[in-house]
């Protein structure tokens, strides 16, 4: 497989205190790569070297993070994914602790890795936009096909961010401490086969696990025995925050659309939709935003209002502040980071029973709860159209609920990494 057409499939579409598990306390590839009509183009994409480990390889990584920084941590290395908008929640999130160490004296360094012809200087113009703290950062475009791991500069701690990059951390050695930015289980993202094994497997690579929400950290430490620390994902208050609502003739209510995310259930959302206004033509207002795709297909032209991918997160706040009701579905072991925004912006929240995120949601305080078929969504979502005095309570107690800040978590990770 050439590296241009590795590169074109390696591409991301977009991608309380600290829980400590362990010893020390307790648009990604596009989905024609997988269903492609060519049926050796996945064989291709997985002949590449860098997914082909040795147990060698494990062996020579777990020597070297086993060993200790005696003094304080001055440099970190990066692995970044390509990206096309950098506010989207997973980056964002990724970036936002980069800044943070950087504000702690740790000098950053960039590697994007998967795609050669990434113009640096406006990618790093671009991370300076949102992210100043990152001014004095290196930035540096890796071609792992061509270039040798061992020639990038050596680094205090390194950091996979998604389960591709995992394999370039387990090779590169000129670290002590290796780091796994994990924001969702990713082997969920395909189906059981190949690409799944590929990214399960680099939850046994025995890097420590910095987890986006403790329920996604106690997952992954039951079933694979990875060891680590999770944050709660705050909320950016500048952008998402309630306000007094005007009173309306009809429930707005709004849906997190995204046909080309398995795990956001696009399908039975639309459903659901259908469903509503099918029961309460009139005395609502349906609107969604997530992604681009055509309503008339689904027979919703002129029934509802698409607002396809939003341009900015002032957008889509100011949206939420608009609607009543939110619902979403997330299928995977992390809550998405949507249900917290509803909340902050002062929205009831229906969502699907998922164990994995019952630390944050409570069916009847902070939300509503429903299993995932459509009929029972949109039943709890008609209880909200038509209890405003539980439509109050529910967005009253969720926003209270989420009330936690970016300083913070940041704060407790760095703790946490420093004290190692």
């Amino acid at each position: 497989m050439n590296n241009s057409s590795f590169n074109k499939a390696m591409r991301i579409l977009k991608y309380e205190g600290p829980v400590v598990l362990g010893k020390k306390g307790g648009k990604f590839l596009k989905s024609k790569l997988v269903k492609s009509s060519k049926p050796t183009e996945l064989y291709e994409y997985l002949s590449n070297p860098l997914f082909h480990i040795t147990e060698e390889d494990k062996s020579k990584s777990r020597k070297v993070s086993a060993s200790k920084i005696d003094n304080r941590i001055t440099s970190a290395l990066w692995f970044v994914p390509y990206f096309d908008h950098i506010t989207f929640g997973g980056i964002y999130t990724i970036f936002r602790f980069m800044e943070a160490f950087a504000k702690n004296g740790v000098h950053t360094t960039i590697v994007m890795y998967d795609y050669k012809y990434l113009d640096a200087k406006k990618s790093k113009q671009k991370i300076i936009s949102h992210f100043p703290g990152l001014a004095s950062a290196d930035l540096l475009v890796f071609d792992h096909q061509t270039e040798n791991i061992d020639d990038l500069p050596a680094a205090d701690m390194a950091f996979a961010t998604i389960w591709m990059s995992a394999y370039l951390l387990l090779r590169y050695n000129q670290t002590r401490r290796k780091y796994y930015f994990i924001q969702d289980y990713e082997p969920l993202f395909y189906e059981a086969g190949s690409m799944y094994a590929l990214a399960e497997s680099t939850y046994r690579f025995g890097f420590t696990g910095i987890v986006n929400t403790p329920g996604l950290l106690w997952a992954i430490n039951q079933r694979h025995g990875l060891e680590g620390v999770s944050f709660i994902p705050a909320v950016d208050k500048h952008n998402f925050y309630s306000s007094e609502r005007t009173k309306k003739n009809r429930v707005r209510i709004f849906f997190y659309a995204r046909p080309n995310n398995p795990r956001n259930a696009f399908e039975l959302g639309i459903l659901i939709i259908k469903d509503l206004l099918a029961k309460y033509k009139g005395q609502i207002e349906i609107v969604t935003a997530g992604a681009q795709w055509d309503e008339a297909q689904y027979g919703l032209k002129g029934l509802i209002t698409n607002h396809g991918l939003i341009g900015s997160l002032k957008e889509v706040g100011d949206l939420y502040r608009t609607c009543d009701i939110g619902y979403v579905y997330m299928l995977s072991k992390h809550p998405s980071y949507q249900p917290f925004e509803f909340m902050a912006c002062g929205m009831a929240t229906v969502t699907n029973y998922n164990e994995d995120n019952l630390w944050l949601f409570k069916d009847g305080q902070n939300c509503l709860l429903a299993e995932p078929s459509p009929t029972a969504m949109a039943e709890k979502i008609g209880q909200l159209i038509e209890d405003e005095n539980l439509r109050i309570k529910l967005a009253s107690t969720g926003h209270k609920n989420v009330n936690f800040d970016w300083d913070t978590q940041t704060k407790e990770i760095w703790n946490y990494i420093s004290r190692s």
